[in-house]
């Protein structure tokens, strides 16, 4: 541990009046100098406190206990402290995420957190769980810089700041939360999101109020930088979001920077000290490391909740969450569209109202039997956690991420296809040699546009150039869009209570390969395909007065009567769509469901999987895939980017009580069918 100059000269102190105890001195023979007294006065009237800080937890609780030991005994060691944390509490553990959050803010009110700010994924439950979030927690949710604009909601505006008083010293702490914020926007609706430092400087006047005014941010470091450059008043910043271990404050423009990594890896503690005369106030700080703390020592309590907790979980990943008689297979998508892959990709398009949606094969670990669809399979078959990002792509720009996922996956046997997609078709040609020849992209059956901007959503591995893949000509409207897992069960739990079940054909035909023998005919198939569209539409339009008059001197109706009757109730004004559905059941109703999955696939390990060309795939993540549902390894950490680069397994949130976006069914190529069991 680094030490102040406060606390040496305190040391030192101490040191010659121990050294000086065996003396027996009276009042008259006490040779004490003015200046020692006056110095030991100095000393004993500065005010010293320890702050303990942590941030991006993210639901990592199996360390709990022994971090609530550590903050139990350091907290009684000092007259005063405090436990402040930096936002992202949730997302990232089952354990957690299955019961919308409650074991976590459980655990922090037993281990006596004082205070909060509120993080980006604070919101990715759904509005309705944070405000039930919010009255759970014996500490405070802070955020300047977030107001409630549309007072219908169930979120109450948050407290800009709060203060602490420790007899004659006050300190103040002050929150700003990412702007946006990266999550689900059904979590932020009826919210707006300020500037950093315009919101900064409007609580300027808190200097004048307070001793100590700290910034617990949930911005990234890079931003907490900026916010140091600008905004001089602050004594300290405690920093989150981008996971960044700082092992020391970092001074910029004079300001201490603290933050502690993320998934509760480490605890950050920080000395305090205010000069009684000057009220200068002095940082010094450290990080812990919760996997150097001795695995004994823990707090029951805490702990027990854990293990209950944990235990519980087995039960929770058995819920129900959909059904389909089909089920859904992974098989051969690396030779066209699949099942499964066309599920995922409709849900992720859904999940977050894009044009088109890819996710590559390597992040799709298992198939689907028919039959009841639990939580414990959506996990199986994303067992990574990734995030969603959606991103404004030109048809150019897109044409070369094709080429490349079509490049990747060429063998001698012929070109192969690593993105599944929904919103867009696309056809893979190939030589006489099965050589990659040229790729063609489709939009609702016609040549895509290759010079209009599209909305496409995917995962942030292969949008952060997992694989190997660049989509740095993109625009980034939105990281960390929700997770994918997210979007599975919602768009399983939408479909299955809407039409029964989840079902779809084997392939769909949305990615083909063929000949380049064949392309002249698939393109005169599209022209015959166009021009038998336009002259339908001109049929349509050609129909004459006389003809019109015919139908109604035969029936008593005019035209436009019989068609608003035979297209709506009259009463509810509703769609009467029984027939469709009928003949949309009856279309698939004698798909057999004798598939099953390729091997079965242990939720608790996932290894890597080889494909035809011989590369290890690391199933849409850039780290090891092999990993515990329930005690997540720690993945890297990345600082100085100023964006929140989440660890692989303990970023991606297992959520699945997200109350997100109502996904369309319409529109989608879902195959449905009525229950059957």
């Amino acid at each position: 541990m680094r030490f102040g100059k406060r606390t040496f000269v305190l040391s030192l102190v101490s040191s010659s009046l121990l050294m000086a105890a065996p003396l027996t001195v009276s009042a008259e023979e006490d040779t004490s100098s003015d200046n020692e007294q006056e110095l030991i006065e100095s000393v004993s009237n500065d005010f010293e406190m320890t702050i303990f800080h942590t941030n991006d937890i993210h639901a990592s609780i199996d360390n709990f206990g022994k971090m609530a030991y550590f903050l139990s005994e350091q907290r009684a060691a000092v007259e005063h402290s405090l436990y402040l944390d930096a936002g992202d509490i949730f997302s990232g553990n089952p354990v957690v995420d299955l019961q919308d959050g409650e074991p976590i803010v459980n655990l922090l009110n037993h281990m006596n957190l004082d205070l909060m700010v509120i993080g980006n994924h604070e919101f990715d439950y759904g509005q309705d769980v944070f405000r039930d979030r919010v009255e759970q927690s014996t500490f405070n949710w802070i955020s300047a810089n977030t107001q409630v604009v549309d007072s219908s909601i169930v979120i109450e505006q948050p407290d800009a700041y709060e203060i602490f008083e420790f007899g004659d010293i006050s300190v103040g702490v002050f929150g700003l939360t990412q702007n946006p914020p990266a999550t689900n926007p059904a979590g932020i609706v009826g919210l707006s999101f300020g500037d950093y430092v315009e919101t900064a400087r409007e609580y300027e006047f808190l200097r004048d109020e307070v001793d100590v005014l700290i910034a617990l941010n949930h911005i990234g470091y890079s931003a907490d930088r900026r916010l140091a450059e600008e905004v001089e008043f602050f004594d300290l910043i405690i920093g989150g979001h981008s996971h960044t271990l700082l092992t020391e404050p970092q001074i910029v423009n004079g300001t201490p920077i603290v933050q502690a990594g993320s998934n509760s890896s480490h605890i950050g503690v920080l000395d305090i000290s205010v000069d009684g005369e000057t009220k200068e106030v002095s940082v010094d700080g450290r990080v812990q490391s919760v996997a150097d703390l001795d695995e004994a020592l823990v707090d029951e309590t805490v702990q027990n909740l854990v293990n209950d907790y944990n235990e519980a979980t087995e039960e929770l990943l058995e819920q129900v969450v959909g059904f389909t008689n089909t089920g859904l297979s992974r098989d051969g998508r690396d030779q066209g569209d699949v099942a499964l892959g066309n599920m995922i990709t409709d849900a992720i398009r859904g999940y977050v109202n894009a044009d088109i949606a890819v996710t590559n094969n390597g992040g799709i670990r298992a198939s689907i039997d028919t039959g009841d669809i639990t939580a414990r399979d959506v996990f199986t078959v994303d067992p990574f956690g990734n995030e969603l990002t959606i991103l404004e792509i030109t048809g150019h720009d897109l044409l070369e991420v094709m080429t490349y996922a079509v490049n990747r996956y060429s063998t001698d046997a012929g070109p192969g296809t690593d993105l599944q997609t929904s919103g867009m078709e696309y056809i893979v040609y190939k030589n006489e040699d099965n050589s990659f020849a040229e790729i063609d992209l489709y939009m609702n059956g016609e040549p895509l546009d290759l010079d209009q901007t599209y909305r496409l959503a995917t995962n942030n591995f292969i949008a952060s150039g997992g694989s190997g893949y660049d989509f740095s000509k993109a625009t980034v409207i939105q990281e960390d869009a929700g997770l994918i897992t997210s979007a599975i069960i919602q768009h399983l739990q939408d479909v299955t209570a809407a039409l029964g079940a989840v079902d779809y054909l084997e392939t769909e035909g949305r990615i083909q390969i063929l000949p380049i023998s064949e392309r002249a005919q698939v393109e005169e198939n599209e022209e015959d395909d166009i021009a038998e569209s336009e002259e339908t539409e001109d049929i349509n339009e050609e129909l004459t007065d006389d003809e019109e008059d015919a139908v109604e001197e035969s029936t008593g109706e005019s035209l436009e009567e019989q068609v608003t009757e035979s297209t709506t109730d009259t009463d509810t004004g509703e769609l009467e769509s029984d027939a469709l559905s009928n003949e949309q059941n009856n279309g698939v109703s004698d798909q057999t469901s004798s598939e099953a999955s390729e091997e079965p696939v242990s939720i608790i390990s996932q290894d890597n999987e080889t494909y035809a060309d011989g590369n290890e795939e690391q199933g849409g993540s850039d780290y090891e895939s092999e990993q515990s549902i329930s005690n997540f390894e720690e993945g890297s950490v990345e600082a100085d980017d100023g964006k929140e680069t989440l660890p692989d397994t303990a970023t991606a949130t297992w959520t699945i009580g997200l109350t997100g976006m109502g996904t369309a069914v319409a529109g989608m190529a879902v195959r449905a069918v009525k229950k059957k069991r």
